[in-house]
This record gives C-alpha cells, structure tokens and sequence, in this order.
C-alpha cells in the first residue's frame, strides 16, 4: 500500500468506517530520569509520594486478574472537591477482554473498583471535574492489596493518564503506523519502541526492541508502516529511555490500527 493510500485508510478508519478496526496508541512523559542500566519507563511514576514498589518499570499485574483502588493524593479530588470528581478507566479482565468502570472520587481515601478481575490497565481520565479543571494532586491506580504496586496515574495538573503501556485486547493485533519521541533536557537518550513478542509469538516478561531513537534536546517523529510491527493478543506495548546522564526529560507517543482477527 502506497503512503497516501496507508494515510487514507487511517482516515477512513478513524472515521469510524472500517469495520473491527480502530485507531488506539498511547502517550507519556517524564522528568529527572536516571541512568537505570534496564532503561526507565516513560512516565510520571518517580513522582509520586510515597514512593512506589517500582517507578523505573512499571509493574505488570496477575494475568488472573487482580482488584484495584484508585486514589488521589489531594483531599480535593473528590465528588464534590474543585479537582476532579471521577474518573473512567480502561481495563482488560482475565480473559483479556476490554472493559470499562467508572469511579467516584474520594479524595486521599482509596475507592475499590468493582471489578476484581482486572488483568491490566490500558488508560484513565476524568469524566467529571471542579472549578479546577484539572487533578489536585497526582491520581493513581494500585494493587488493592499491596499499594506499592501502582499501575497507571493521572499526573497533577492533569487530566488523563500520561502512560504509553498498553496491552492489546483478547482476539486483536495492533499494526504501529507513527510513533514520536522528545528529549529536552540535552542529555543523549535512547528511547525504544517495545513489546512482549517477536515474531507474532508472546514472551511474556519480555520486551523485546520495536525500534529506537537517539536523541539530545531533540525531537523524532516516524512513520513507522514500512517497519512491518505487527503485535499480537496480550502483548504488552510501552516505551522507555536510556539517558547517558542524569536529569533527561523525554516524552512519547505511538499510533497505529487495532484489529479484530479476521477483519
């Protein structure tokens, strides 16, 4: 398929007019990073208080599926606070399947999702806000039974989730069509594309390369179709850094198409 041709089904799918096809990606961003030897995941977890199990690499939940709480880390992210009030999250269950749950709000107290099946979190975002407008404080999902296991958060400041980790849905694979990445600090950082699979097989617990970028207060933006990435059910997609020296500060983000199999 030529480039404009490529371009155009995007749009066409975009609009809704492909049939099991959906654009679905996923951004993130990070500051202060370190020189962590396994590369640090791009996202805001190095700022949350008190500090999680892993802010580097994000841990992966039972793929059982597990229940979760969403918490703030202000008072006034709640119903009837100025921050925000609730949240929607985006989830896979133990079977893979994507789901959805609202949350009310409850400040610094931790409200369990209903759910107790939930296998891995794909995004959140506020659905209803204060005067604010935006987070108090920074917003987290954890492990209802270990908090230091957090999995997603809405920064302060913010209101949706600023994390690239994604795991295709049950009976999907995700074609990558662009993906960017910003360094602005002036501190030479790899940044890679990865996930759980090579060869349209799954290794989990293994993030295998997709494609890279080096980068010194400097930007990248790739079409990425001609790279022929094509990841499988239950793979999990995310983005991490490499800095030479400490205190880089990266952002990212990647498209593509989500397909149902056989579409």
């Amino acid at each position: 398929m030529s480039v404009m041709g490529a371009k155009n089904h995007l749009l066409e799918v975009s609009k809704g007019n492909v049939p099991g096809q959906s654009v679905w990606g996923g951004i993130g961003e990070r500051e202060s990073m370190g020189t962590t030897a396994q590369g640090e995941d791009i996202w805001r977890g190095n700022e949350i208080a008190p500090a999680p199990t892993s802010d580097t690499s994000i841990p992966i939940p039972d793929s059982a599926g597990e229940q979760m709480s969403v918490i703030s880390e202000h008072a006034n992210d709640t119903l009837l606070g100025v921050g925000v009030r609730k949240v929607r999250i985006h989830y896979l269950d133990a079977n893979g399947d994507a789901q959805t749950e609202d949350v009310e709000m409850n400040g610094t107290t931790a409200v369990d999702l209903v759910a107790a099946n939930v296998r891995f979190v794909n995004d959140m975002y506020a659905i209803e806000v204060g005067s604010n407008g935006v987070a108090k404080g920074h917003i987290k999902i954890w492990k209802k039974a270990d908090h230091g296991l957090v999995y997603n958060m809405i920064g302060l400041g913010g209101n949706k989730s600023l994390v690239p980790n994604k795991m295709v849905p049950r009976g999907h694979h995700f074609v990558l069509t662009t993906w960017h990445a910003e360094e602005a600090q002036g501190k030479r950082c790899a940044v890679r594309i990865r996930s759980t699979d090579m060869n349209d097989t799954l290794i989990p617990g293994v993030f295998c390369f997709k494609d890279v970028a080096y980068l010194n207060k400097s930007t990248m933006s790739r079409d990425a179709s001609g790279l022929g990435v094509c990841i499988p059910s239950l793979s999990i997609i995310k983005v991490s850094g490499w800095p030479d020296a400490a205190g880089a500060e990266c952002s990212c983000g990647f498209n593509g198409i989500l397909y149902a199999e056989g579409k």
